[in-house]
């Protein structure tokens, strides 16, 4: 098992290219892709065992993007051959309107929150849980975060 900590700059990882440390979600996948080329050159013989990417949170955007990024390499046929069998992602980020707006609906369906708050929360909002919302379905979600912050303190 490895573990790689991206893109450069956060956590342990660094680049000895100072300048390198403008990144997003491609440039990520593509500098782990590079990364595990160079890995598979320097340690061959790990080439034929079954590969898997792996992560949580956001890497629910990392990781689909650095496995279309080997799978490319596989079908340019790049060197060293990358035995990628599949990726698995731990409570994703997928996209950010449906994630963040989830949370209510969420909390409910979990047994978090009573059907009364939630109908409460879902009439002063109009199914808008996030962002630009209302004052009175701001006190709401604040009600809301009140209630789960209690779950913190078991």
């Amino acid at each position: 098992m490895m573990y790689l900590d991206s893109p450069a700059g956060v956590g342990m990882s660094y680049s000895l290219n100072k300048s390198d440390y403008t990144t997003g979600d491609l440039k990520t996948a593509a500098d782990g892709h590079t990364f595990l080329l160079k890995w598979f050159e320097l340690y061959p013989e790990f080439q034929s065992n079954p590969f898997y990417i792996s992560g949580e949170s956001y890497a629910g955007i990392y990781i689909p993007t650095l496995a279309d990024e080997v799978v490319k390499g596989a079908q340019k046929a790049l060197k060293p051959r990358i035995n990628l069998k599949g990726y698995l992602i731990g409570n994703g980020v997928t996209d950010l309107d449906y994630d963040l707006n989830s949370f209510v609906p969420f909390a409910h369906g979990m047994g978090l929150i009573s059907t009364d708050l939630f109908e409460d929360v879902s009439a002063a909002c109009h199914g808008t849980f996030w962002g630009k919302v209302n004052d009175v379905c701001q006190e709401k979600i604040d009600r809301v975060r009140w209630v789960m912050s209690m779950y913190r303190s078991l």
